[in-house]
């Protein structure tokens, strides 16, 4: 994870909570366990304890955004075994090119499931998405529900900072939606890559911001813990 004393705290203008919406990405089994996927294919060490060590933050994220009416939507991510589409590929895979064999996800399993400590702060107000690619937006119902609900501003947490969640951000803002990323709420693998997309959104796509300055803007009170 990005040291958080790297991150600038852009003072991000006053914001309506009504507009704004949480979008927590692919908090699974199978990304965050110790005994999931992720986890046996890369060890326990580098593939889910940087994820695991930002459930506190992204509860409180929840926390702050709940007090003051802010709609979440939470991303799940699903792939089927028999994935024609996967199948048709000629060249080879991100995985397979490192020769990992990984299977994240698969319809109807518990890797496919909400880590336990996300169950316990999720209601049923709260919307799911199921999802079959990186991006929350690729052929989901994400965009429209956005729409309805008169959502402009979007905080993006989760996992993987680096594909998930980046492409996440980057369809948000092809949509022209305006993107708050807090640093202490998304993990990856790979520092590098965590860092490189940190300075990608603040360059680009949205502003690199933390739970702090997130409460601050929409009106809600600062948590515990939080900076």
């Amino acid at each position: 994870m990005a040291p958080l004393d790297d991150v600038k705290t852009l003072d991000i203008p006053r914001l309506d909570p009504k507009e704004v919406g949480l979008v927590i990405v692919d908090m699974q089994n199978s990304f965050t366990h110790p005994e999931g996927a992720r986890a046996r294919a890369f060890g326990t060490r580098s593939g889910v304890e940087k994820v695991r060590a930002i459930i506190p933050n992204i509860h409180r994220l929840i926390d702050v955004c709940r007090s003051v009416g802010v709609q979440i939507w939470l991303t799940k991510q699903v792939h089927y075994p028999d994935d024609k589409r996967r199948m048709a590929r000629r060249i080879p895979s991100h995985l397979d090119r490192r020769g990992v064999k990984l299977e994240l996800c698969l319809r109807g399993t518990w890797e496919a499931e909400f880590d336990d400590e996300m169950k316990k702060v999720i209601k049923p107000e709260d919307e799911i998405v199921v999802k079959h690619r990186s991006s929350a937006f690729y052929n989901t119902t994400l965009e429209p529900e956005l729409r309805i609900k008169g959502v402009q501003v979007l905080i993006v947490a989760g996992t993987t900072t680096s594909f998930c969640v980046e492409s996440t951000v980057r369809d948000a803002y092809m949509r022209d939606f305006d993107v708050l990323l807090p640093a202490e709420c998304v993990a990856d693998t790979d520092d590098a890559a965590q860092q490189a997309t940190l300075v990608n959104t603040d360059r680009f796509h949205g502003v690199v911001t933390n739970i702090d300055a997130i409460a601050r803007a929409i009106g809600a009170r600062v948590p515990a813990g939080a900076r």
